[in-house]
């Protein structure tokens, strides 16, 4: 057996209530390693008489089979869900090897178990356990019930539609198709939002995610000048609310982006900085190592140059002092603010993985007391459990799940078949509690990537990896244009203005996508709380097969992005029984070859 793979930890993504009753309880092996695994189970204080044992008692516990419930090809994935009958847990591993033998894992290791029955009672260390002490209500990280039956629309408000010319800033650039800059002008707005609803609404999206709208002198407004004022190019408060209340009526819940990690160069207190240096009363609100600020004499805008710190290298974004008491009332007040004055149902925080854990404490506190059910979702690009254990964060923007469909997608080395990326999903399924899978806020694009049509080389792949995505447990999103199958590189050329003029095949295009966001949000308790369906051929290694089943019912997305047809026989070997399939989007039975380039939403029954 490789003991070296074996672990545990009695927290976060391996041993959590989901409910405040039960307990969901992990473990990690080397891939193919351990054929079976019994969780010994019981309260920690039940302690009975045992004459036979040293020292004439023994603790009592129980035998639970765990399931294997995925490997990404080096691990295995193991688990239980158990209901303390106090509320409280001890627990060790009963593991047995592929080669017969028996082991008890617990907290002070590996030992050998000898021969006998695997669900026995210990013969060994009694002290080699687990103990997840007791499940507190308080601790169970709960988000809101209702974002897993969300289906998100991105807007980047000043390229999705100019509502009104009043408000255009100087030099705006007429309405057009094609490449931008991030120093054009185009007049989107929030008047033109509200005239697009229901265009949103017509696709079946339920949620809309703003980019920033307060006061900022750029394009993009991730420079903020001041949090407790929009941009007079996108609107007046009034108008604001007028947008809340319009999605409100039509299912649409609205979240916007706050950019707390650092402000811009308008902002207030650092321009009284830059004229007042060390007198300034705001120099604590920024972190500033020493005066005067450019080393260089004049601003070269990189902050290697500088002696404060910024977003990346950019002396136009100084960084927040999060843990000055004014800076923190200050921004609370704002994030407060726009929840209970305006009903927005959230935010989504930039940068957020680097501001202090402490002041997203203080943060949660605020909004949830303002609104309970407000989402949180944080600009996360890498494993964000510390963000994610129920005193911060609702969620994250889910890159990873988007990165591996992309990377499967582009047939990159490391993803070169559907089976590397069932077992690379499988393998972020186990970074997290379930809950919180339930709750992300899953992607393929953004305002800060490539559009998916064109990294992907065409519509038929993007639609592809659109599927894919809207098999996954999480609410997905989708990019404002996306439905056109809108074009466009990197930032900036990702935020060009919206198409209001589609030709046929464009409207194609949105037609199938309408029609999958309706399939997803009809099944959307099925995909939220089923057992993952995630499954590839070796011989056909462009196949791939995601989705979920619960009650008797699956839902599969199959896709062949392989050059050969996949025979009926093969793929339906591969996916739950069924009595009758169905391709959801077209609502007819299906039962032929899976042809190259082609998908399939499956219903089974």
């Amino acid at each position: 057996m490789n003991k070296a793979a074996v672990f545990h930890r009695a927290s976060d993504s391996m041993c959590y209530s989901p409910d405040g009753r039960h307990l969901v309880i992990r473990l990690s092996t080397a891939a193919d390693d351990i054929s079976s695994v019994i969780v010994m189970a019981g309260d920690p204080h039940d302690w009975m008489d045992a004459p036979g044992h040293a020292g004439g008692y023994a603790w009592r516990c129980h035998p639970h089979a765990a399931h294997k419930t995925g490997s990404d090809g080096i691990h295995d994935f193991w688990q239980i869900e158990w209901m303390p009958p106090y509320k409280r847990a001890r627990y060790f591993f009963r593991l047995t090897a592929s080669d017969g033998s028996l082991w008890d894992y617990g907290e002070k290791g590996i030992i050998a178990q000898g021969a006998g029955p695997a669900d026995q009672e210990p013969a060994g260390d009694y002290w080699n356990a687990f103990v997840f002490p007791y499940i507190n209500a308080v601790d169970v990280f709960r988000a809101p019930s209702w974002v897993e039956g969300t289906v998100w629309y991105q807007i980047f408000p000043e390229r999705f539609r100019n509502g009104d010319a009043a408000n255009d800033p100087a030099g705006t650039k007429d309405w057009h198709r094609g490449p931008v800059t991030n120093h054009e002008f185009y007049g989107g707005d929030l008047r033109g939002i509200i005239d697009g609803l229901d265009h949103v609404a017509s696709l079946g999206c339920n949620g809309i995610y703003l980019t920033p709208i307060f006061r900022s002198p750029s394009v993009h407004k991730y420079d903020t000048a001041d949090y407790l004022g929009l941009d007079p190019a996108f609107g007046t408060e009034a108008e604001l609310a007028e947008l809340v209340k319009a999605c409100s009526d039509r299912g649409i819940r609205l979240i916007l982006d706050a950019v707390f990690n650092h402000c811009g160069r308008e902002f207030g207190p650092w321009r009284d900085v830059l004229k007042n240096g060390e007198s300034s009363p705001y120099r604590d609100w920024f972190h500033i190592a020493s005066f005067p600020l450019f080393h260089k004499g004049h601003d070269t805008g990189d902050s290697r140059d500088a002696s404060f710190e910024t977003f990346a290298f950019t002396t136009g974004m100084p960084k927040l002092n999060t843990a000055n008491p004014d800076v923190r009332a200050y921004l609370l007040d704002a994030a407060e603010r726009y929840v209970r004055d305006y009903g927005i149902s959230g935010w989504r925080l930039d940068v957020s993985n680097e501001v202090d854990h402490d002041f997203w404490r203080l943060f949660r506190a605020r909004v949830k007391a303002a609104n309970p059910d407000a989402y949180i979702v944080g600009e996360i690009w890498h494993d964000a459990m510390p963000w994610l254990r129920g005193d911060q964060y609702d969620a994250v923007m889910n890159y990873p799940v988007g990165t591996a469909i992309s990377d499967f997608m582009l047939g990159r080395p490391w993803m070169a078949s559907g089976t590397d990326l069932a077992r690379r999903l499988a393998a972020i399924e186990f970074m997290y509690p379930e809950p919180v899978l339930r709750a992300a806020f899953n992607l393929l694009d953004s305002h800060d990537t490539d559009r998916i049509a064109t990294r992907f080389g065409g519509r038929g792949q993007a639609f592809m990896a659109l599927a894919l995505l809207f098999s996954l447990r999480g609410s997905p999103c989708v990019y404002y244009g996306t439905e056109y199958a809108m074009e466009g590189g990197h930032d900036p050329d990702c935020r060009r203005c919206m198409v209001w003029d589609p030709d046929q095949g464009e409207q194609a295009f949105r037609q199938m996508l309408s029609a999958l966001i309706r399939v997803r949000l009809r099944h959307s308790e099925l995909l939220a709380r089923g057992t993952r369906i995630g499954t590839g051929l070796d011989a056909y290694p462009g196949f791939v097969a995601l989705g979920a089943t619960l009650g008797g019912r699956s839902l599969v997305v199959m896709a062949n992005r392989g050059i050969v047809p996949v025979p009926a026989a093969e793929w339906k070997a591969c996916l739950p029984s069924a009595s009758s399939i169905v391709e959801l989007l077209g609502d007819q039975t299906f039962d032929r070859d899976l042809d190259p380039g082609a998908l399939a939403v499956l219903g089974l029954e």
